[in-house]
């Protein structure tokens, strides 16, 4: 992956942050404040919906399957480091939920961002065989 690959994805992963966190900034009670069934069942589907755009955005830019690990942490990374503020401060920044529901939306964080990174090093691992047999 080339370096112009790995800065559209670092700036990709910042919008998508910003823009996601505006939204749960704005709605996030009616995601995480409720039965934990919905909740989880956000969870899971986040999951999926992270896993299926970045490989689209890969496919999409002509990354190679092999790369995908290396793109997907450029994806994760600026929300990762931008959500250390937020959950710092999150009383004040996020006034729509309860202080109590910061861990339920760290929680929700460290989900999708698992579930991203976990999909994209499967993939890649399925594109580079190992050259060595673990037999």
């Amino acid at each position: 992956m080339n370096l112009k690959n790995r800065l559209t994805l670092v700036f990709i992963g910042f919008v998508i942050w910003a823009a996601a966190t505006m939204v749960f900034r704005a709605v996030g009670s009616s995601l995480f404040e409720h039965s934990a069934l919905a909740y989880w069942g956000n969870v899971t589907v986040a999951g999926i919906v992270y896993a299926a755009a970045s490989a689209g955005l890969m496919k999409g830019l002509g990354i190679a399957q092999k790369d995908w690990l290396q793109g997907a942490v450029c994806i994760a990374l600026p929300g990762m480091l931008g959500e250390i503020p937020i959950l710092y401060g999150f009383h004040e920044l996020m006034g729509n939920m309860h202080p109590e529901t910061a861990g339920r939306y760290a929680a929700f964080l460290f989900g999708g961002y698992g579930a991203l990174i976990s999909f994209a090093w499967l993939m890649s691992v399925n594109a580079n065989p190992p050259l060595v047999s673990d037999k």
